[in-house]
């Protein structure tokens, strides 16, 4: 796991989970800085799936609407299909509304757990486990 002072960023079983705590906000220099270990970890092959989960209830800025629609254009161009977004009712469909590109399938879920199943690769003979507390 790769700690941030605003996130924590991992790669498990192909899936590369995304979490915000509470009280995360994104400056512009967090967006560059969260774009860039994103192109860092979701290298092809590496990654089938994305599991973003938003513990935070403040609304989102700008630079991260603008670092959450790159990091899918990212994930798209290396070949990732699925993203699950957990999260509040309304930042689930804000964030499944801002992933919407093409060739992608947002599902959104109330259950880190649910969201970790969906994710993982069907092959896959381990359990990504994401805490459940929101």
């Amino acid at each position: 796991m790769e700690p941030s002072e605003r996130w924590l960023l991992r790669v498990e079983d192909g899936v590369l989970v995304v979490e915000f705590p509470h009280g995360t906000g994104l400056s512009p220099a967090d967006g560059e800085a969260l774009l860039d270990r994103w192109r860092d970890v979701a290298t092809p092959s590496a990654v089938e799936a994305v599991v973003i989960v938003v513990r935070t209830s403040r609304a989102c800025s700008d630079a991260g609407r603008r670092a959450l629609r790159e990091s899918a254009q990212i994930a798209v161009a290396r070949g990732v299909d699925r993203f699950a977004v957990v999260g509040e009712r309304s930042k689930r469909q804000f964030l499944k509304r801002t992933i919407d590109v093409e060739d992608v399938e947002v599902e959104a879920f109330n259950d880190p757990s649910a969201a970790a199943t969906w994710a993982s690769p069907p092959d896959s003979d381990s359990s990504l486990t994401i805490e459940p507390t929101l």
